[in-house]
């Protein structure tokens, strides 16, 4: 039996390889130069940024560029490779762990109407069924999930990836938390950085009890309401139709993902356009935003990060650019949907981008080439 076994997990290891080798090798993420786009004006170098990106592998991807109250956007490619259904520029996208931020953002509301603060202990809020086999459960504060330095192991081992219902169940606390107490702590709560989106499905039970009110609910109070944004929702799995169909998981890599539900919890259930969600990162961190009050507390500490090249704040990434810049905001990325989402508060513009494929080095080329864009099209 035990023979049968090794069998076969060494053929699953084997088809994982030739899957990923396979998978790696039909995408080339393009690099563009700020010389590249001289002369150009704002929807011709966009577009020859997305029309790259799909040039490289991508189905489809669009990406908005805003500046203050003009924006442009262009899009590329299809949204669906059964019918060609073109990539739609203003649709509900999938936007993955940038809905963190808007969970900060909740948390943040509601430590400014002193119902939480920073320093709160967790197990102070959560109830001894959450609390009993929690890695560090004691020690955490609302400071730590914040910052993904709580230690609590995220909710992604392999047993729940390969055999969880990712297509009929969202993610839910009471799913997800079994398998964060089995697994092992990243170190000691407030010892070091280690990505967590167990953190967010915590923060988003803390914001509920702390507050009554469903997460739903809160954004709308915080976020949606006061923004007037349309085109964003919390925990819809489809809520337009027809919309962009995402494409790949690790063991399948070009699977059709549309109906899969993972966009979903505190950590990753907002679907917004890029219009909305652009109105949401100007609100945050462009001067005068309507809600500064709140950006600022988001970047009112700075711990390290994933990279030298990165820090944390109180919900947001930054991202330090080789000219120095620093890039505020997060990256997000579901099954079959990658999204970049950036403000650049120096140079007062904010940025978009979305793919809908798992395509890390793709999503990764975004970042760069629309900086390296807003530089060339400066004359910087």
């Amino acid at each position: 039996m035990k023979k049968l076994l090794w069998a076969i997990g060494g053929a699953i290891g084997l088809a994982g390889v030739i899957w990923f080798f396979g998978y790696r090798d039909t995408v080339l993420a393009p690099r563009f130069e700020a010389a590249d786009f001289a002369g150009m004006d704002m929807p011709r170098a966009l577009l020859k940024v997305v029309e790259g990106t799909v040039e490289g592998g991508a189905p489809g991807a669009l990406v908005l560029f805003q500046r203050g109250q003009l924006a442009a956007i262009e899009a590329t490619g299809v949204a669906n490779k059964a019918d060609g259904a073109p990539m739609p520029p203003d649709h509900p996208l999938r936007v993955g762990s940038i809905s963190k931020l808007y969970t900060a953002a909740v948390i943040h509301g509601l430590i400014a109407e002193d119902r939480l603060s920073l320093d709160t202990k967790i197990a102070d809020i959560l109830s001894a069924d959450v609390m009993e086999g929690l890695h560090n459960g004691r020690d955490i504060t609302v400071r730590h999930l914040l910052t993904h330095h709580s230690g609590v192991p995220d909710y992604y081992d392999a047993r729940h990836y390969l055999f969880g219902d990712w297509k009929n169940e969202p993610l839910t606390l009471e799913r997800v938390l079994p398998v964060s107490k089995r697994g092992k702590p990243t170190g000691a709560a407030g010892e070091r950085f280690e990505y967590s989106n167990m953190g967010y499905i915590l923060l988003g039970a803390i914001a509920e009890e702390a507050s009554g009110e469903r997460l739903g609910a809160l954004i709308e109070r915080y976020v949606t309401g006061p923004l007037a944004l349309r085109q964003t929702s919390y925990n819809v799995k489809h809520p337009v139709t027809p919309s962009i169909h995402g494409y790949g998981t690790y063991l399948r890599p070009w699977a059709d993902t549309w109906n899969h539900w993972e966009h979903s919890g505190p950590d990753a259930g907002v679907m917004a356009s890029a219009f909305d969600v652009a109105a949401f990162l100007a609100a945050l961190f462009l001067e005068d935003g309507e809600l500064a009050h709140i950006g600022e507390a988001m970047l009112a500490e700075e711990l390290a990060g994933a990279s030298d090249n990165q820090r944390q704040g109180l919900g947001p990434h930054i991202l330090i650019g080789s000219d120095g810049l620093g890039l505020i905001g997060h990256s997000g990325d579901v099954f079959g949907y990658q999204t970049v989402a950036f403000a650049v508060p120096e140079r007062d513009y904010i940025f978009v981008g979305h793919i809908n494929c798992d395509c890390d080095a793709l999503s990764g080329s975004l970042i760069g080439n629309i900086v390296r864009m807003e530089a060339g099209l400066s004359g910087r």
